[in-house]
């Protein structure tokens, strides 16, 4: 019927311009004769009518005549589903069940204007999760159920690089040659590039070699890309050519720049851009096709395919599961239907399997011309016209805060949704700590990804914030869209706790009180075992707040000196009770690095999965921290003096209620950085490693100080708090060690 059409339409162009007088002047391009057949199936997917397409295509092309510049759904030609990341497990998961979720809707939404349905579906990658060949033989059973015979296919990083080594030639094995019939250059086969052509349109697929250094590919294939692309494009050079390969290419849609250079290739390029009929497919990113940057052109068209089976998307925002993927990203599972008329003009419709639907308008494209003008509509100068969002009323900032400590915790911020012209991206919030001078940044990505159309994003946002200190706060809020427009701010402003100079600034009894004199290493309040390996106890002169005077110390003088100090109230299964108390605790220390490298312990006790530590990176104070599945590392702006002491706090504390635990770190009395994790501070199981830390260095396996050890250091003072200090009374430690120096 495709094909009936097509020349029934190039016949009556022909008839026209002989009538207006044209005589007998040709058509660009001509219509190949197509030997084909259909047979008439019934989906029990959906109960959908479809049809299965059987067909030669060996000498078959159609070079479409251009007829008119907005796309016919009246006479369309040519539909497939253009998807990626599908990851197949062959497990107890949703991969099966979203695969066929994708492939029932694809045909039924192909089937409302194309009376002969889905013509193939073509996959950018990604095809099984580690290529084992259950996972092979689990998509290929689903593809023989489906209905459709004509799915293409290029394998991605998942495929080969996982377990089962999943190559082109392991799905041709289990799929059969009947799978593989479309295809009509198999000369690189063996290297993972094809061609294909179905109802006379051609497709080329390529694979790289590798996924790191911006994912090269075989020069031998990119050899036979061109000379393929150049025979095609001469021939038919008003017809697309359909692209497919894994990664994305550099600087075409959306996150084709993710940093890394394992996620976009850089090698491509060159090659496509002397052919402006081609039109790429990508996959990898999984990232939101409902933003518009996923269609982008340049020298030729490139679309991304999203992901059948989870979002992700670009790094930075602070209200994720992962770096790159959100808490709800399995809720989202999306794909393209392309379609080709009978003038060659593409529709592009952007799917939402998870809601059987669509998202927002398709895209369309005319049929390629060679002054370039189809490439005009999806550029990167769309940013040019794109108007910035808007953004009113207030945001509403809510908190607990402890009556005890003046700790904050649970804090979240609700905004009220911007407007945009297309739809807000994310929001940049600035909050400035006025009572400590603190300010901190983030941002938060908002709800698009999830929506098929703008209207149903939600009306207000609430995001978490990492505040912990009592104090009074200024809070700015901006809605950014797609194109990185930003709207005006709108602001709010709250106390927290005692911020107006009320909070306490008494100390709590310490824990222990660290001494060092007589040669020896003891606690005032006998809380632990101390033992010191090649360190020693002597009085030193030393400099701190403005004072020099000789004072007990313990010194290392070469790498592998050091102390362990052992818990005694706790074993390695009990002392989590002392870490993540209500009340939290605080590490205290007064000391001096002469010779910074690299880590190395101050007060130090972390061993994976366990642990924290005072520690130094290049002379660089920071609070390392394992917390539930991961870990806190908080520093300095600027290295500790190498000539005077430097006074050093670290603050943890866990709240239950939002099961986060929150550090900070003060230096000589002031904030330096402050951050929170999800979970419990961590305690290694191992007894002798859990319930010790060490002084100059870091615990090790052995339950010594042999990780991250000092070479030239010296510890004048160090405490233990059962509190989380808050930072009027690490003011007040700060004013009381710089008094009693030298005492």
């Amino acid at each position: 019927m495709k094909k009936i059409l097509a020349l029934l339409l190039c016949v009556a162009m022909v008839a026209a311009i002989v009538a207006c007088g044209g005589g007998t002047q040709s058509t660009q391009g001509s219509v190949h004769s197509t030997a084909s057949t259909t047979t008439e199936s019934t989906s029990g997917t959906t109960g959908t009518t479809s049809t299965t397409h059987t067909t030669n295509t060996t000498t078959s092309t159609v070079t479409p005549t251009p007829t008119s510049k907005i796309f016919d759904e009246n006479n369309i030609v040519l539909s497939f589903g253009a998807i990626s990341d599908v990851h197949i497990t062959a497990g107890n998961d949703d991969s099966e069940s979203k695969f066929r979720a994708a492939i029932a809707q694809l045909k039924a939404q192909a089937a409302k204007h194309d009376a002969d349905g889905l013509d193939a579906i073509s996959i950018a990658g990604d095809i099984a999760d580690t290529g084992s060949p259950a996972q092979v033989k689990l998509f290929s059973d689903i593809v023989k159920s489906s209905g459709i015979e004509t799915v293409m296919l290029v394998t991605g990083n998942h495929d080969f690089y996982g377990e089962g080594k999943g190559t082109l030639a392991d799905y041709y094995a289990e799929m059969g040659e009947k799978y593989f019939a479309v295809d009509v250059d198999k000369s690189m086969f063996d290297k993972g590039a094809r061609h294909c052509v179905v109802d006379g349109h051609h497709f080329l697929f390529v694979e790289p070699v590798g996924y790191n250094s911006n994912c090269p590919y075989d020069e031998d294939v990119l050899k036979w890309l061109d000379s393929t692309l150049k025979k095609i494009t001469t021939e038919e050079p008003n017809a697309y050519v359909f692209f497919f390969t894994h990664p994305m290419l550099y600087k075409t849609c959306y996150g084709s720049e993710l940093s890394g250079g394992s996620w976009y290739t850089t090698y491509l390029t060159e090659t496509l851009s002397k052919y402006p009929q081609v039109v790429t497919f990508g996959g990898h990113l999984h990232f939101p096709i409902n933003d518009e940057r996923s269609i982008m052109q340049t020298a030729f068209t490139s679309l991304g395919c999203g992901s059948v089976r989870y979002l992700a998307i670009e790094r930075g925002y602070s209200n994720m599961k992962s770096a790159t993927v959100p808490h709800d990203a399995y809720r989202v599972s999306s794909g393209l239907l392309v379609q080709v008329d009978a003038g060659g003009n593409v529709r592009i419709t952007r799917m939402d399997f998870s809601n059987n639907s669509t998202f927002k308008t398709p895209w369309e494209i005319p049929s390629p011309t060679s002054d370039g003008a189809h490439l005009a509509k999806y550029g990167a100068d769309r940013a040019d016209d794109n108007k910035a969002p808007t953004l009113s009323g207030t945001p509403v900032f809510t908190a607990t805060v402890s009556p005890t400590t003046g700790t904050v915790s649970g804090a979240t911020l609700t905004v009220p949704a911007g407007s945009d012209d297309d739809l807000v991206h994310h929001y940049n919030v600035t909050v400035k700590n006025e009572t400590t001078g603190q300010a901190a940044t983030y941002k938060f990505l908002s709800d698009f990804y999830r929506h098929t159309q703008v209207s149903g994003m939600a009306e207000t946002l609430t995001f978490p914030l990492d505040i912990t200190s009592a104090g009074k706060y200024i809070i700015e809020v901006t809605a950014v869209d797609s194109w990185d427009a930003e709207s005006g701010k709108i602001t709010c402003e709250t106390t927290l706790g005692n911020a107006e100079g009320t909070l306490t600034s008494e100390l709590p009894e310490v824990y222990t009180d660290f001494e060092f004199s007589n040669g020896t290493v003891t606690d005032t309040n006998g809380k632990f075992n101390i033992t010191v390996n090649g360190a020693t106890v002597v009085n030193t002169p030393l400099t701190f707040a403005g004072k020099t005077k000789t004072v007990g110390a313990l010194k290392v003088s070469q790498s592998g000196e050091h102390a362990v100090v052992k818990f005694k109230d706790y074993t390695a299964s009990t002392l989590t009770n002392f870490y993540n108390s209500a009340t939290g605790f605080s590490v205290e220390a007064l000391y001096i690095n002469y010779a910074p490298s690299g880590s190395q312990g101050v007060v130090c006790g972390t061993h994976s999965p366990g642990g924290w530590g005072l520690a130094e990176n290049a002379g660089v104070p920071y609070l390392f921290t394992y917390v539930g599945s991961g870990s806190i590392n908080i520093k300095a702006t600027k290295a500790s003096s190498k000539t005077e002491l430097t006074h050093v706090i670290g603050t943890m504390l866990y709240d239950s209620t939002a099961n986060k635990t929150f550090t900070a770190i003060y230096i000589n009395g002031e904030l330096a950085a402050n951050s929170s994790y999800t979970g419990k501070v961590g305690v290694h199981g191992t007894e002798a490693i859990g319930t010790a830390f060490c002084f100059g260095a870091d615990i090790g396996g052995g339950g010594k100080g042999t990780d991250f050890p000092m070479s030239n250091f010296v510890l004048a003072d160090a405490k233990i708090y059962a509190h989380a200090l808050n930072y009027k009374q690490v003011e007040t430690a700060y004013a009381n060690s710089a008094e009693n120096f030298g005492k």
